[in-house]
């Protein structure tokens, strides 16, 4: 791999994975509320209520019925509401929820409910996604090709949101950031030697992984709470819970600690080792890429499209090839309605692609490149692209 002076920068979200066995977020959240009800500690703490409670709340409110409702959606509200009561007695300042004096509860949420709920559902997702693992729906070759052929031109970064390792699977000598030599599990993050392994081939996850668990702490590193990586899922899953404090917030609230990252305030969850240096390692990759893949993603993580934005705003722009499934054809189902994932694509992205503005010009079996050379959209899903990769020569060839 030496000699290579190109960047890639390859982001990776569900869609990436559902080929491959992940569940769906329908799936996912009809798994949670069948484990939440049939659970016996949700039962006993009345965690149970409270996730029908607050999934019934949020269906009246969105007015699209409970389908309307996610698992991320009822895990949000669960914790931002432990997070508005009142402190424990004697507490300082850093420790007292500004906004709970304002708060006026309409229902009458307990507090252990709470917090067990958001714990066992961390809890319940690392669990779902462990298990698919095991058994990848679909060969991996694509995969393992794709990856291969990005590295042979390219110092390939790829991040993903998704906490399976299917991308590991497929590519098993990407670097993590995590001690090789620390053996047996769990192993250790090597900041230090991190930030020295920027011309790396490397896969990191930004919200978790079902690698990542709370070891006990090591010699070389004695933080209480810290995220270690077992080779040994079945390891990590034993090893998913935490009971100590969270990490504080600045508005006097915590974050309650968890293997994997779920929920709708991602960003507060960041700030935890390794998730910390990969998400500053992200920035420094986006503004540095010589072509960007995002793969999968509903561009809903605010906080990852600022950074995706901000590596388009360089002059020249690296090009961005956007891999995704458009019911239709993208150029069809966005032409008379803009959704929200289209509207971070133009105004986040700066994909001048798609919609009665931006017409684009179709290739082959799933392509869409814009008119000004840019970027380029595929529409039927991400294998579909893996086993059309004759076609993505193609498209890197037009693409400025």
């Amino acid at each position: 791999m030496t000699g290579r002076t190109k960047r890639a920068l390859i982001l990776t979200g569900a869609g990436a994975s559902l080929d491959f066995g992940a569940p769906s977020t329908y799936a996912l959240t009809k798994a949670i509320k069948s484990k939440v009800l049939a659970d016996g500690w949700m039962q006993q703490c009345g965690s149970d209520c409270a996730y029908l409670k607050i999934a019934d709340v949020l269906a009246d409110y969105f007015q699209g019925g409970a389908d309307s409702v996610n698992f991320e959606h009822i895990y949000h509200c669960a914790h931002e509401l432990l997070a508005t009561f009142e402190p424990t007695a004697g507490a300082v300042n850093e420790f007292r929820p500004i906004v709970q004096p304002f708060i006026s509860r309409r229902i009458a949420f307990d507090a252990p409910a709470l917090r067990a709920l958001v714990s066992r559902m961390a809890e319940f997702i690392f669990a779902e996604l462990s298990a698919v693992c095991a058994a990848p729906k679909a060969s991996l070759a694509p995969l393992t090709a794709f990856i291969a052929k990005v590295q042979r031109d390219h110092i390939t970064r790829i991040y993903t949101t998704n906490y399976d390792d299917f991308l590991l699977q497929a590519a098993p000598g990407l670097y993590t950031g995590f001690d090789p030599a620390s053996s047996p599990d769990p192993k250790s993050f090597d900041g230090g030697a991190f930030w020295k392994a920027e011309d790396t081939d490397g896969l990191f996850h930004l919200h978790g992984s079902v690698h990542m668990a709370f070891g006990r702490p090591l010699a070389a590193d004695t933080d209480l709470g810290a995220l270690h990586w077992f080779d040994d899922r079945a390891e990590a899953l034993r090893n998913s819970s935490y009971n100590g404090s969270g990490n504080r917030r600045m508005d006097g609230s915590q974050v309650i600690r968890t293997a994997v990252i779920t929920g709708l305030d991602k960003l507060s969850r960041l700030q935890q080792q390794p998730l910390s240096h990969y998400y500053a390692s992200l920035a420094r990759d986006a503004l540095t890429a010589d072509v960007i893949y995002v793969i999968g993603s509903g561009l809903g993580d605010l906080h990852l499209n600022t950074w995706l934005g901000e590596g388009r705003r360089k002059k020249p722009a690296p090009p961005m090839i956007f891999v995704d499934w458009w019911p239709n054809s993208f150029l069809d189902d966005t032409e008379f309605e803009v959704d929200r994932k289209h509207i971070e694509m133009i105004h986040a992205l700066r994909m001048l692609v798609g919609g009665s503005h931006y017409p684009g010009a179709r290739y082959g079996t799933g392509w869409t490149l814009a008119t000004d050379g840019s970027c380029a959209v595929w529409d039927k899903g991400f294998l579909s692209f893996l086993n059309a990769a004759g076609e993505l020569d193609h498209i890197l060839s037009q693409l400025i």
